[in-house]
This record gives structure tokens, sequence and C-alpha cells, in this order.
């Protein structure tokens, strides 16, 4: 581990360099970047925003500082639940100056009341009322991000989390956000999408382990969303132990189960740094 983070802090500045550089060109085609391992950067139908925004410092401290007013851009961000590896304090109050609008769900707003953001500049999303920026409609939604767990006194474990539903130019992409149970029945139904933004996780502490326990469970879970590509992401997440770290590896093993459970899905990974052309759909 203290390897693979020496490699990415010596190739961070570079980049974010370059990631912003793309995000910031005028051009109309839609694109995602991969801030850090499930953290995302858009342009989308003319708007430019951000989902958990997050710097490379806030889980690796040794990783340099960067230039935070390259943001200013934003449209707007869109935040999900509290977890570190989703809320960078730090980068979010470099921001709160700029004309840019929050999407902050009400778990949040405790943890976010030292910003101090003005009402005018704050969303709330409430579940299944969507909401219009510009060219692109969310759609919020409860999310999954509990599982059981015995141990505690309530018998779970998670915190509230809520995820999202894009749609924009005839392209509906779902964001579901970290999911720990795997139970699309406990979501909405919105019909086949274009495209899906999965988080990888395979089983508490079982990164290590030869075959995950729950594989087959996070590949039926995505196809329940009937998506023509999937985008797996949450991949070397670099703040995390060896046991709760998941990578290529585990990537491929995913790939295999889609290759021989649907074959016609496109099925790609994404990690810190990459561009994701989200209007393109191809087959396999």
């Amino acid at each position: 581990m203290a390897r693979r983070r020496a490699v990415v802090v010596a190739r961070y500045p570079a980049l974010w360099s370059k990631m912003i550089s793309e995000w910031r060109r005028p051009a109309d085609e839609d694109r995602a970047w991969l801030l850090y391992s499930a953290n995302y950067l858009f342009r989308t139908a003319g708007v430019r925003w951000a989902l958990d925004p997050l710097t490379l410092h806030q889980r690796v401290p040794s990783a340099p500082e960067v230039d935070a007013s390259a943001l200013a851009a934003l449209d707007f961000v869109v935040l999900t639940h509290r977890h570190a590896d989703h809320l960078d304090l730090g980068l979010l109050r470099l921001l709160r100056d700029y004309p840019i609008h929050w999407i902050i769900p009400a778990c949040l707003l405790d943890p976010l009341q030292t910003l101090d953001l003005p009402p005018g500049k704050m969303t709330i999303p409430r579940p299944l009322e969507p909401f219009r920026l510009g060219g692109l409609t969310l759609t919020p939604f409860n999310g999954l991000h509990r599982e059981a767990d015995s141990s505690r006194p309530d018998g779970q474990r998670g915190v509230p989390a809520m995820g999202y539903l894009a749609e924009f130019k005839g392209k509906r992409w779902l964001f579901p956000g970290d999911t720990r149970t795997y139970d699309a029945s406990q979501l909405p139904r919105f019909g086949p999408v274009d495209g899906l933004f999965a988080h990888l996780w395979l089983g508490r502490g079982l990164a290590l382990d030869d075959q995950p326990p729950l594989l087959e469970n996070f590949g039926r879970f995505c196809l329940d969303f009937q998506p023509k590509r999937i985008i797996v992401t949450h991949l070397d997440e670099y703040g995390r132990s060896a046991d709760e770290y998941w990578d290529s590896g585990h990537f491929q093993q995913v790939k295999e189960w889609f290759r021989g459970h649907a074959p016609d899905v496109l099925v790609e990974s994404a990690g810190l740094g990459d561009c994701v052309d989200i209007y393109r759909v191809l087959r396999k």
C-alpha cells in the first residue's frame, strides 16, 4: 500500500492539471472525470458540475495541495454522504465563496454548518422530487449505504446516503452511490438506463480473499437497472487498508462475471484522472 500511495502522489499534480484542462475546454461533448476513486467532475448538456468533489490530499496527507480555484467554473456541487472518501470539507470550504449552487442532503446539514452557506446558494434534495439545473435534471433517492451488523444495537452499520438519476440530452445515467445492501427492489424503479456508475464493494474486510463473496450480488444488483453500459468505480481508494482496497484485479473478476451473464453490456472501469465519454454507447 505504501508503494501504491507513493506512486500516485508523484503522478497527482500532472493528473490534476490534465483533468482540469480538459474539463475547462469550451466543448459540447458530454464527459466525466474521476477526481478520485468515486468522485466526479462533469460537463453535461452545457452544465459543469461535481458529485462529491475531493482531492487526493484528503485521503493521502502526503499528496500535494492543488489549486481549488480551478473549480470556480462549477455551476453546482452535489453531495451524497458524510464518509471521508466522499466529503472533503477542506475543499468545500475553499469553494464556498464562488458562485456555485450546492445540492446538500438533509443528513449533511450538520457536518456542513461551518461552511455557513447562504440559503439562496443551497438546495436540500427530497427523494423522488426531480430538479432541473440548466439542461440537466437530477432525481434524488435514498441510497443503500447500510448493511446488517449484529454487533450494533440497531442491527445495522452505515450512514444515510443519497443517490441520483441524471438525465440530459435524452440520456439517463444512474448513480446509486456507495451500496452495502445489494437489493435493487429497495430502490425506485427507474426503468432501463443508458449507463450506471457502480461503486465496487465485495464484502467488509474481504478484499484479500481470492473469491470475495459478494461478487455475484454486485453483478446482479447492477443488471437489475438494465444498463447499456456499466462504469465500475471506487477502485484504488488509497486511504483504505489492504483488506478493504478494491483494485484492477477485483475489477477483472467482476468483468468476467458480466461476460458470462450479460455479454451485450459494455463494462469498463474508471479511476483517478480518467475521462469517460458518457454519451457514447458501444456494444461489447
